[in-house]
């Protein structure tokens, strides 16, 4: 038996999994068989938390995906953990610090409703993105050249700013993520101005396709926002079901995202 927590952040479903009180880290088969569980909702990804590997940390992330693959950030399923570890008093501040892959990611509480993660590992190399060349920044969808920019936050990003809204954003972006450029796939951001301190964002993730939301993708569209396009270092990022607010600072490399996060089911056991 398993017990889980089904949570939810701008339409992003999660299952999260605590492997502190209940020590539980599967494997890649016990992974397959949660994914196909008769689940009572919907799951983009599942959320483990585990003891951290290093005593600077509280905590030890790891992240899978639909595809059964393993995802390197989720920012949208961070709050979603931070919230359940600050609801249950797993730790006695208001600040997690969480090892997430190699990265230092921190959570911290801004009011009830609303979460904070900082994170300091932008990166516009080749390496950190996976680009097989860093030359090419277009790829062709039915003999239209489309271009993108890119970053890493933890996790590789393709933005394309202000598309054409009658393509069909899937299509593209599992395009562009099969067609060779990404040497670990990418996820591909569709960004549209409203201003120069809001976007509308929609977000086709490697190993899941479009989501409601993403929060990295937020955070790499801001990023990229404001290197390439001038806009400024706070941002609103909407999507379907609400928006998230970020903030960036490229001189130090940190970009810093706020939003809410939601159960939409408590301490479920799984008989597995």
């Amino acid at each position: 038996m398993l017990i889980v927590q089904y949570m939810e952040s701008l339409g992003n479903d999660f299952i999260v999994i605590d492997g502190v009180t209940q020590p539980y880290e599967p494997s890649s088969k016990e992974i397959t068989k949660l994914l196909n569980y008769d689940h009572e909702f919907s799951i983009d990804q599942i959320m483990l938390i585990l003891p951290p590997d290093n005593s600077k940390f509280d905590f030890k992330i790891k992240i899978y995906n639909q595809d059964g693959s393993e995802a390197t950030n989720c920012v949208n399923g961070i709050r979603c953990i931070s919230k359940y570890i600050f609801d249950q008093k797993l730790v006695f501040s208001n600040q997690i610090s969480f090892m997430v892959g190699n990265d230092l990611i921190i959570a911290r509480k801004t009011n009830a409703d609303l979460l904070k993660i900082d994170m300091f590992n932008i990166s516009f190399e080749s390496k950190d993105i996976g680009l097989e060349d860093d030359k090419i920044n277009s790829f062709t969808f039915n003999n239209k050249e489309i271009f993108f920019d890119v970053v890493s936050v933890g996790n590789p990003h393709a933005v394309i700013f202000n598309y054409d809204q009658q393509i069909n954003v899937p299509e593209v972006g599992a395009a562009l993520q099969n067609s060779g450029i990404f040497k670990f796939g990418v996820n591909v951001g569709f960004a549209n101005c409203i201003s120069d301190s809001e976007i509308n964002l929609r977000v086709v993730e490697r190993g899941v396709g479009e989501t409601q939301a993403c929060g990295s993708g937020a955070c790499a569209a801001a990023i990229i926002g404001n290197k390439v396009r001038n806009l400024s270092n706070k941002m609103k990022v909407n999507f379907n079901n609400g928006f998230l607010e970020t903030e960036t600072d490229l001189s130090s490399g940190k970009v810093s995202l706020t939003g809410n996060a939601n159960y939409r089911a408590q301490a479920i056991e799984l008989n597995l």
